[in-house]
């Protein structure tokens, strides 16, 4: 059961990490069936209560602890509502990516990375207090549930 606990969270939070808006090029060849995985794909980020009530239950945060868990909470939440929206947009972009120019192309895919990277170091900024409270087996939870399946 935790095993599947995990690949579930380990999937889920490996979408804070992956680029929200990066297209595969045999997907929008695919048309509709790139559409429904996209579909797929942005209700990922709809869950990010549970996600974070797992994460916060499997760290066992502390109540000294709650200060940097809650900034981290917040970044969290805000940065899954910014890559929903991405998310959406890439869906509608998807379409227009199919008859856009190369160069066109290139310019959408490199703004959903550079949001991607921005959202990456805003978390990036607020895990770090929080990550230096953490006692080692702590830790190591963070490590196996936050980085995604090795």
């Amino acid at each position: 059961m935790r095993s599947s606990t995990l690949a579930i969270a380990s999937a889920a939070l490996l979408s804070v990490l992956s680029p929200a808006g990066a297209q595969d090029p045999g997907a929008i060849r695919q048309g509709g069936a790139a559409t429904a995985g996209q579909a797929m794909m942005c209700r990922a980020y709809e869950r990010v209560e549970g996600q974070l009530a797992y994460i916060k239950t499997e760290l066992r945060i502390t109540a000294a602890q709650e200060p940097q868990w809650n900034v981290f909470a917040n970044v969290f939440r805000a940065n899954k509502e910014k890559q929903y929206r991405s998310c959406r947009m890439a869906q509608e972009q998807n379409r227009s990516m199919m008859s856009a120019s190369l160069p066109e192309s290139i310019k959408i895919k490199e703004d959903h990375l550079s949001e991607e990277l921005e959202a990456l170091r805003v978390l990036d900024a607020a895990l770090q207090p929080l990550y230096a409270t953490l006692s080692k087996e702590q830790r190591k939870t963070a490590d196996e549930i936050l980085k995604g399946a090795s």
